[in-house]
């Protein structure tokens, strides 16, 4: 592995036949909107076939179940989540 892409979240994800692209942002702390709030930026993005989508899928997937195992993550009850925010 050569080259290493940093992005704090994941923008936007495009299907267009059988290729997925997802686009990558990153926080230009440097940049405010108009109301203050921080500018993101969509700087890269990745394009794979479907097929390796759904396998990079699976693979996050089980890492994050490791990480609730070993206490890192707390899951959470989204349904609940989503109601709560819904209520106020």
């Amino acid at each position: 592995m050569n080259q290493e892409v940093f992005a704090d979240a994941i923008n936007a994800i495009h299907i267009t036949g059988n290729l997925v692209r997802i686009d990558l942002m990153t926080l230009q702390p440097h940049l405010k909107s108009d109301n203050g709030q921080p500018v993101y930026d969509s700087s890269r993005r990745i394009i794979m076939p479907l097929d390796g989508f759904i396998q990079s899928f699976g693979i996050q997937e089980n890492f994050v179940k490791q990480l609730i195992e070993a206490g890192v993550l707390q899951k959470t009850d989204e349904v609940a989540t989503e109601s709560t925010k819904q209520e106020k």
